[in-house]
């Protein structure tokens, strides 16, 4: 079959095509720049006028084009305007007499060259895409950084804060009391009588323990809070443990005439630090003291499981109120309640208490009824769970 008979055949299928084609691009001027016709796929690269949009080569270079043959033009035609981004099409022009004819589309080698090209894109793109979601991880890390960071300054500078205050206050005070007592005592050391002597100085005495003891836990919370602080656990009796810390504190006790018990049987042995256990059990009795009527009474008790031991520090005191239970182990919330002898306090020793008992991998916690007293407990490994 000749191919003017193919094309006569299908006549109505190219013509329908080259109409509608989206890959077929076709437009007829005449020379006076009148659009003659133009085909679906070009009117989309038309900006404005059609003669207009022809930008590279322009109209007025095709005009003057050797139109000698009918083909005056095969190569890239650009199309569009000039503000905005324009589309190029492989193209041939042909003029006869006064119109011309333009017929574009894309060759099969610039398809393959463009798919490689989007491929190449696809890939650059994709690894950019993975570049990014990679820095974002980073960057959100480095933001959870910078606000633990940021969460640890606020932490230190409260520290710094709570700690100005305590040596500008708390250490400050037991001090005067101190030398008050010690003046009253020499001025009056030979009118007074031997009991009342006695007994200033057994004030002096527990205001000058007090007020070491206070240094201490300062000293151990500054250790504590750099990291300085040694933990060397070992089996401890817990008895033991328990009676050095209440011999330790028995004249605080004896001032208010309070009675201080353990019932800690002999055999129970805890896997600790001793130095650390025994600033915990000072600190809980010397709480339950302050906080104790004078004739008042303290008991300590262990409770034994094959893996650890509850200690309880009780007391028939004060009691604390339900809103401050939740506030005692916090050093960022000063717990002001003042002693029954109007003994006051930084809340210092309870918070290093939970430290402590946290590092043993333990936990503390109070139970209290407001006029009845306060249980304290925590726990600790028993020595046989290791």
């Amino acid at each position: 079959m000749l191919e003017e008979d193919i094309i006569s055949e299908w006549y109505k299928e190219f013509n329908h095509s080259i109409i509608d084609s989206d890959i077929l691009f076709v437009a007829l001027f005449s020379t006076n720049k009148e659009l003659i016709f133009a085909n679906k796929a070009i009117t989309l690269l038309f900006k404005g006028d059609p003669c207009e949009s022809l930008i590279n080569p322009n109209f007025d270079a095709l005009l003057l084009l050797d139109n000698t043959i009918p083909l005056i033009f095969d190569g890239f035609l650009t199309l569009g305007d000039y503000s905005s981004i324009n589309t190029s099409i492989s193209a041939q022009i042909y003029r006869k007499e006064n119109r011309l004819l333009i017929i574009g589309g894309v060759k099969a080698n610039h398809l393959i060259e463009q798919n490689i090209t989007m491929h190449k894109l696809n890939r650059d793109l994709g690894n950019l895409q993975r570049e990014l979601i990679k820095e974002k991880h980073e960057l959100e890390i480095t933001l959870r950084q910078l606000n633990t960071s940021n969460d640890e300054l606020e932490k230190l500078n409260e520290n710094k804060d709570r700690f100005i205050s305590i040596l500008a206050h708390d250490l400050k005070s037991p001090f005067q009391s101190i030398l008050g007592f010690l003046e009253l005592l020499i001025e009056r050391i030979h009118h007074e009588d031997r009991g009342r002597i006695e007994s200033q100085l057994s004030m002096i005495f527990s205001s000058a323990q007090n007020t070491y003891h206070l240094l201490d836990d300062l000293l151990l919370w500054a250790r504590a809070e750099s990291g300085k602080i040694t933990y060397e656990p070992q089996k401890q009796n817990l008895a033991e443990v328990c009676i050095n810390a209440i011999d330790n504190l028995v004249l605080n006790a004896r001032n208010k005439d309070i009675t201080i018990t353990h019932s800690i049987d002999a055999d129970i042995f805890v896997f600790a630090d001793v130095n650390m256990i025994s600033t915990v059990f000072r600190n809980l009795i010397s709480n339950a003291i302050k906080f104790t009527h004078k004739g008042g009474c303290i008991s300590i008790s262990a409770i034994q499981t094959d893996s650890d031991v509850t200690i309880t520090v009780a007391d028939n005191g004060l009691g604390i109120q339900p809103e401050i239970l939740n506030k005692l182990f916090n050093i960022s919330h000063k717990v002001t309640t003042k002693g029954t002898d109007k003994e006051t306090g930084t809340g210092l020793g309870l918070f290093l208490c939970k430290e402590f008992v946290e590092i043993h991998g333990g936990r503390i916690w109070a139970e209290s009824e407001v006029g009845k007293g306060s249980d304290f407990k925590f726990t600790l490994k028993s020595f046989v769970g290791i």
